[in-house]
């Protein structure tokens, strides 16, 4: 039996994915300070890593310029008439709400309609709660997560393909706890290594959560 959704809630579930594809694979292993410790902040991002990336995972565009990156959804919804309710109206390509008298193009594919999803997501913008830091050819995006904890990503470029990683098994957290000798056992975790430490976690595999993006080239644009 199918459910019968509202337009607005249509709309709300779609976000709902796009976010929950997001955030899903996101650990919050955090940090009490950007990292690596003693590093200068850069204050914009090389050139060689601006431009334009697809996603191997799902064919979202990644675009970072100088001080931004933002992710960007550009895909169809499929769903079914039935899961409508009856407050709704087909006027060619366009769906009218009779309470609201919201209108949403839509197209029809057989028996299903599609919902035409674009959705520009901000991942990291440099400011004061978000810096930069380049180490042994990686670098690394610093996020605050409270006003005591960063949340941090490794980024890498290698033969045009950016790879962004983050921290999520538990042997990398063993790992941390290893290489900082911290004997906290209860979540959320929170380390604060020096740079030799951060140094060698990343060496030993730290950072493995991996999310591979493909550049493309000006003339594919």
């Amino acid at each position: 039996m199918l459910k019968v959704i509202s337009m607005k809630r249509l709309k709300l579930l779609v976000t709902f994915i796009v976010l929950t594809s997001l955030f899903a694979c996101e650990s919050r292993i955090t940090f009490s300070e950007p990292q690596p410790t003693d590093t200068d902040n850069l204050s914009k991002f090389p050139k060689r890593l601006q431009g334009q990336y697809v996603s191997l995972a799902d064919n979202s565009i990644l675009t970072i310029s100088e001080k931004l990156i933002q992710r960007i959804y550009d895909f169809d919804y499929k769903f079914h008439p039935n899961e409508l309710d009856n407050t709704f109206q087909f006027s060619g390509d366009t769906l009218i709400d009779l309470v609201t008298n919201e209108k949403t193009i839509v197209k029809r594919d057989g028996d299903s309609l599609l919902y035409h999803v674009y959705y520009v997501d901000t991942l990291f913008q440099m400011d004061y709660d978000n810096v930069v830091r380049k180490f042994k050819g990686y670098y690394f995006l610093n996020t605050r997560y409270s006003k005591t904890s960063w949340y941090v990503q490794k980024v890498q470029l290698l033969k045009g393909q950016l790879v962004i990683s983050s921290i999520s098994t538990k042997e990398e957290i063993e790992n941390l706890k290893e290489v900082t000798e911290t004997t906290d056992t209860i979540p959320p975790y929170q380390f604060t290594p020096k740079k030799k430490q951060f140094k060698k976690f990343v060496k030993n595999d730290g950072f493995s959560n991996n999310e591979i993006f493909v550049k493309q080239n000006k003339s594919s644009l």
